[in-house]
């Protein structure tokens, strides 16, 4: 199995969208300086370290393994 930022930048848009979070907001929640980095990650050109994964799966209430495309079922363990 292999990171896929396209899977994972679509996977996490949607989730973040539909708990109707900015991408702003989402920076700010993940203590980075811009939107741009979360842009980034949704449009599938930037990955994200161990530790950011982490807090995103925190901050959205989905699993990692939903936001890495290894599972469908979104529901954190």
């Amino acid at each position: 199995m292999y990171f896929d930022a396209k899977e994972f930048g679509k996977r996490l848009h949607d989730v973040r969208t539909s708990r109707g979070i900015t991408q702003e907001e989402l920076a700010v929640r993940l203590g980075l300086a811009s939107k741009q980095h979360v842009s980034r990650m949704e449009n599938g050109e930037r990955s994200c370290s161990i530790d950011l994964l982490i807090e995103l799966s925190c901050i959205l209430h989905v699993s990692t393994d939903y936001l890495l495309g290894r599972t469908d079922d979104p529901t954190p363990p």
